[in-house]
């Protein structure tokens, strides 16, 4: 902005003093144009004429960028002269300070860039009417050096730029603008804002564009809209766009992220809130009093609580008031001193006793500042009761029984580095008496590094501070970490008296970051191999960490997935299960492993089961939570398979006669029997699991061997035997019943047994009919 030159040109001097102030602050370079008058003549023909004999060269007009003039003056034959000759060698625009329409300035200026900034108005209308005056004069010249250079400079813009005409139809809109309102750029021409916006939205829109188009006068509009769940503030600045027959039939709209903005306007007014609660709750009583024409105290414009309750006054009161009016009279004598002083050095500190309402005293110090605000001179007064000041002593005193007792190793040396004092701490970090070090340069021993111990010597007895971690090395030659703190110690003429050392022992601090490292980079490995996806999601349960799994599994990239939402990786439809289910783990504090079952989802959409292992780690005052995510479809598939067999199975052991059993064959002991056992055996499976031998033991004495070493495979010469025996089984009633018995192993995938298989037919009938 240092080399934008802008001609100040107002009918009114303190017009001028106001949009110079402005502009100024801003960083422009201004010219304000001088004129006097004449016996307050109304004719402003009268009033330049000494302006002809002004020499404008000096004043170097001709590399001016911008004129603001004033309507009054602009169509004055003087003063087109000076814009056509400024014109002729820098082109240039002009803003027209109006108070109505400007459309007869416009037609008088042709060839001249111009603008009208209608009375009142603020700074920020002024600052962006100046930017947009500059804006479009850049583009007046980058449009006539290059009609493609100047759609260059429309399309590549950072800000939105359209143009709508009355019906709310685009005409034109550059690639910022398709970005904004979600279009691409070629299908812009074909659409209305009714088209882009809601209903309510578009005709709000649409009545200040055809407001700007009627009046010919442009608006500036500050909205918030939310973009992807953000809140964002956007300055609309519409503005008439001529036609070719000079009719205003639609106008071009610039939209400004001004977002950074409003946030340090937030943050300001936060400031300024914080600012009033320390001003009013500080211990000290801070005031504001202005500085009369005769450089004495004036009336206060501020006042603190400490200040009101001090003296007794109310805060209206004491704003009618000065310092002068409750100050004794040793005081009242220095003020021409003070003020001196004040004056000279900016700064002034004394003591002063006070009188407050009711008659009693207070001793205080007073320490003054003197400052410009808003171009008057301000004196801004701390004022510390002293009264108790033997009090300090004790807190001196506790103070150093603080020092003492912390664990933190101070020291205090001389400006020739011979030590005076040191704690308790020191003394034993160190192992050295403060008479050992009590000797030029000493102190310097006691860095592992004697060169850098003494360059940091140097440099805080010049008047500096170090910070920082380095080596130590005490009496008996160990060498340990320490983070120090050397700070001068300055008098109040600011000559360096000494120095301090604050030392912390940061050993096992640098042990434990060792130890942090490698179980970092352990994990950092173990997490990279893991066969599952692992993730870490921050206290927002935004994703800060993915290994390469959670590609192969979910098949989105690390670039792609990190800081998205944990539900990113959830169908939707499942999302309120999936939340349920977390938010029970978190409120129930439960162990840390603790799975979840639910659904995940691909980057194609596709959704497939999965199960989660939480565990929760918090860290100061930030919370993470490790997901080790495993896909589970194969073992759902596996389960279904399962479930499906099971179910079969059990539907045929209790549609059959046959008794089907498994045995383990190690153990013997019975894995499974068959409902029909009741039917041939006469007794309940349950009386069978009490007493697991009396099965056998209802088979007939001379058959019983025969049975054992058949179910159990003694005899069996090879893994495919099927051999069938047959024997008689006593019932509990006395009945013999005739069973035909079939026992073969099952053999796994490492060709060994893992259970034996048996089923018995009744064969009485046919053993009654002569079944052979």
């Amino acid at each position: 902005m240092s080399e934008s030159k802008i001609i100040i040109a107002m009918d009114d001097d303190s017009e001028t003093e106001k949009i110079n102030n402005i502009l100024s602050s801003n960083y422009y370079h201004t010219l304000p144009l001088p004129f006097s008058r004449k016996n307050n003549s109304t004719d402003t023909d009268t009033e330049f004429e000494n302006l002809n004999y002004v020499d404008y060269d000096s004043m170097d007009c001709d590399s001016a960028n911008l004129a603001l003039i004033d309507e009054v003056l602009i169509n004055k034959p003087y003063m087109e002269n000076v814009l056509e000759k400024i014109n002729k060698k820098n082109p240039m625009s002009v803003v027209c300070v109006t108070s109505n329409s400007c459309d007869a300035v416009i037609d008088s200026n042709r060839g001249i860039n111009t603008l009208c900034l209608p009375r009142p108005f603020n700074s920020r209308e002024l600052l962006l009417t100046v930017e947009m005056a500059f804006y479009k004069m850049k583009m007046k010249n980058a449009l006539s050096e290059s009609e493609d250079k100047y759609r260059l400079l429309i399309e590549n813009a950072d800000d939105p730029i359209a143009i709508i005409n009355y019906d709310g139809q685009f005409l034109m809109a550059n690639h910022s603008a398709a970005r904004f309102f979600g279009c691409e750029k070629e299908d812009f021409l074909s659409k209305t804002m009714w088209d882009i916006f809601p209903q309510e939205k578009a005709d709000s829109q649409m009545k200040a564009i055809r407001t700007v188009i009627k009046t010919g006068k442009g608006q500036i509009i500050e909205k918030e809209i939310t973009l992807n769940g953000s809140k964002y503030y956007f300055s609309t600045n519409i503005q008439p766009m001529p036609g070719k027959n000079g009719e205003m039939g639609s106008v071009q709209l610039i939209a400004r992220d001004i977002t950074p903005l409003k946030m340090a306007e937030t943050a300001l007014k936060k400031s300024e809130k914080k600012f009033r609660e320390v001003f009013n709750k500080a211990n000290d009583g801070i005031s504001l009093h202005l500085v009369d024409e005769n450089g004495m105290p004036g009336n206060f414009t501020e006042v603190n609580d400490v200040v009101c309750r001090r003296l007794g006054y109310t805060k209206e009161e004491l704003l009618q008031m000065s310092p002068k009016d409750f100050i004794n009279d040793n005081t009242r004598n220095k003020i021409p001193e003070i003020m001196k002083k004040l004056t000279t050095e900016g700064r002034a500190t004394f003591e002063s006793i006070l009188i407050t309402k009711n008659g009693r005293t207070l001793v205080t110090e007073i320490s003054n500042h003197l400052f410009n605000l808003q171009g008057k001179k301000m004196v801004m007064s701390i004022t510390r009761d002293i009264s108790k000041r033997k009090q300090n002593e004790d807190e001196l005193l506790r103070i150093l029984a603080g020092i003492e007792g912390t664990g933190d190793a101070i020291g205090i040396a001389m400006p020739d580095g011979s030590h005076f004092y040191q704690n308790k701490s020191f003394t034993e970090l160190f192992g050295y008496t403060v008479d050992e070090l009590n000797k030029p340069l000493k102190i310097v021993n006691l860095f592992a590094d004697k060169e850098r111990g003494n360059n940091i010597l140097k440099k805080i007895m010049s008047g500096n501070d170090w910070n920082g971690e380095l080596d130590m090395v005490d009496k008996s030659g160990n060498v340990f970490p320490v983070l120090l703190r050397a700070n001068a110690i300055k008098n109040k003429e600011g000559n360096v008296i000494g120095l301090s050392g604050v030392l912390n022992d940061i050993t096992e601090r640098k042990r434990l970051e060792k130890i942090l490292k490698t179980s970092e980079r352990r994990f950092r490995n173990l997490a990279e191999t893991a066969i599952d996806a692992i993730i870490i999601v921050d206290v927002d349960e935004k994703i800060i960490f993915c290994n390469r799994s959670l590609e192969r599994i979910f098949e989105y990239r690390e670039d792609e997935i990190l800081g998205e939402y944990l539900d990113t990786l959830i169908p939707k439809h499942y999302i309120e299960d999936f939340q349920t289910k977390l938010d029970y783990y978190n409120q129930h504090d439960l162990e840390p492993g603790n799975i979840i079952e639910t659904y995940g989802m691909r980057k194609d959409g596709s959704e497939f089961p999965l199960e989660m292992s939480l565990n929760t780690l918090q860290n100061d005052d930030d919370i993470f939570t490790t997901f080790i995510i495993r896909d589970i479809t194969r073992r759902k598939l596996n389960e279904f398979k399962l479930k499906m067999r099971e179910d079969i199975f059990q539907l045929m052991s209790l549609n059959i006669n046959e008794v089907f059993w498994l045995i383990d064959p190690l153990t013997g002991q019975i894995l499974y029997m068959s409902p029909s056992y009741y039917k041939i055996w006469g007794q309940s499976i349950e009386d069978l699991y009490q007493n697991p031998r009396s099965w056998i033991e209802s088979i007939h004495s001379h058959d019983r061997e025969k049975f054992v070493s058949h179910i159990f495979g003694k005899n069996e010469k090879t893994s495919q035997n099927r051999e069938e025996i047959e024997c008689r089984v006593l019932r509990p009633d006395n009945q013999e019943v005739w069973i035909r018995v079939r026992a073969f192993p099952e053999i796994n995938h490492n060709k060994e047994i893992f259970r034996r298989v048996g089923i018995a037919t009744d064969i009485t009938a046919a053993k009654i009919n002569g079944y052979k």
